[in-house]
């Protein structure tokens, strides 16, 4: 059969149509204090995505089907129940390229096959020796369940069990000593261009830029950075704590079985 021109252009905008649909939500999964904010401020700064802050924050805290009740004066609001929240995801996804950074402690509980197909799935861990102490100066009642990393680990297994593949896992250590190579092997690894100049970036004028549901507290670090790096900050020590040192060994099995995955320095 032969083909005219008119025939032809028909058939490779419907193909064009039918990748930028098939295209799936880049998520990055992370647990609380683990540098995922900054990174989702780096993509925000290529242009080429719609980021989004933690949608399912929203969920856990404020709907009518929340999980955690941190906030029991707040009324409940429809509007943020789970299957809400993953519909406005799914619609933005039809006019935007879209990534999102979020805690599956916020969410695992909804996760199923079908859920697993709308996103292409990566994520970040950090060492819970760094990552508690700061937490704990934030939320000195966190529990286990609000730490992130059993949940983390939980929604690896279930991603690998539905796709046969092992997701890109990042180290927030590796992210900071080694930038150029761990994200541009990141953007390999998902399909996306690496764009060098994104890695260094004007900082956040306020914090509405970066989440809609923060008082600024939590993204001081932030605020005041131009790109990744290391933070020097007097927070109780692992050891000096009982309750972080209790934290500690819950979390820390989960985290080591992560990083035997982890996007390593190249050679």
């Amino acid at each position: 059969m032969i083909f005219g021109k008119q025939q032809i252009l028909f058939l490779l905008v419907n193909l064009l149509i039918r990748v930028i649909m098939d295209q799936k939500i880049i998520a990055l999964w992370s647990t609380p204090r683990s540098r995922s904010t900054a990174f989702m401020w780096m993509v925000k700064q290529r242009g080429d995505f719609l980021a989004l802050h933690e949608p399912f924050g929203a969920s856990a805290y404020y709907s009518e089907e929340r999980i955690f009740n941190r906030f029991p004066d707040i009324t409940p609001q429809a509007e943020y129940n789970y299957q809400n929240v993953l519909q406005d995801l799914k619609v933005k996804s039809q006019n935007n390229r879209l990534f999102i950074k979020d805690f599956p402690c916020y969410f695992i509980q909804i996760v199923n096959n079908e859920f697993i197909d709308y996103f292409q799935h990566t994520f970040l861990i950090r060492n819970p020796a760094q990552m508690l102490p700061s937490y704990y100066y934030k939320m000195p009642d966190l529990n286990f369940e609000e730490c992130g990393y059993k949940q983390l680990f939980e929604l690896f297994n279930k991603v690998i069990e539905r796709t046969g593949k092992i997701p890109v896992v990042i180290n927030a250590d590796d992210l900071v000593e080694n930038t150029i190579d761990i994200v541009q092997e990141y953007c390999s690894r998902i399909g996306i261009p690496f764009i060098p100049e994104v890695l260094n970036w004007n900082s956040p004028s306020n914090t509405n830029e970066i989440s809609w549901w923060d008082n600024g507290s939590w993204l001081e670090d932030l605020r005041i950075s131009c790109g990744f790096q290391k933070t020097e900050k007097s927070y109780l020590k692992i050891h000096q704590d009982q309750k972080l040192l209790s934290l500690y060994n819950l979390c820390m099995p989960y985290y080591e079985k992560l990083n035997q995955h982890r996007l390593l320095q190249r050679k």
